[in-house]
């Protein structure tokens, strides 16, 4: 038997349920290591139309807090390059922890499943064709300062 139940005055009055605003850009957390504690690494997923040069860095980042004043929330994003090679499904960072950093503060405890901003217009110099042949390679560099090269070390045509 089925029974018809009257839909009340209440139930189509009621006012819509308001989404929270989706993260632009949004790229979802797949791996975090932490190596020390001033650095860390983590891998996110790849958007399928985002081509890269291994060597170059993006944008990413997260939302900053609510201005009081406004209520309008900004985005809070910082140049990262990226240490994955250019054919990696996934894309992978390096990240010093800054305690009192206005991002990597909150970056640091990001989470396998969390979402991060990675704005899809990579760019930068430090690419193959770009580079002139040498017999050795000399560099010193920091947790962020090894990422373009940790990529660049993993193309084939890096002999």
């Amino acid at each position: 038997m089925n029974e018809i139940t009257p839909v009340s005055d209440a139930a189509t009055n009621a006012a819509p349920v308001k989404a929270a605003p989706a993260l632009p850009d949004a790229q979802t957390v797949t791996a975090v290591k932490h190596w020390t504690d001033k650095l860390f690494s983590f891998r996110v997923s790849r958007p399928a139309s985002l081509r890269f040069r291994s060597g170059e860095f993006v944008m990413i980042g997260l939302m900053g807090e609510v201005n009081e004043k406004t209520g309008k929330q900004k985005p809070l994003l910082r140049a990262y390059s990226i240490a994955s090679p250019s054919w990696d499904e996934e894309m992978e960072f390096y990240s010093i922890k800054v305690e009192d950093g206005p991002l990597t503060s909150r970056l640091q405890h990001i989470k396998v499943g969390d979402e991060i901003i990675l704005r899809p217009k990579p760019v930068g110099t430090l690419v193959h064709d770009a580079l002139i042949p040498g017999k050795r390679i000399w560099f010193f560099a920091t947790g962020t300062g090894f990422a373009p090269f940790a990529s660049l070390l993993r193309e084939p045509q890096t002999l």
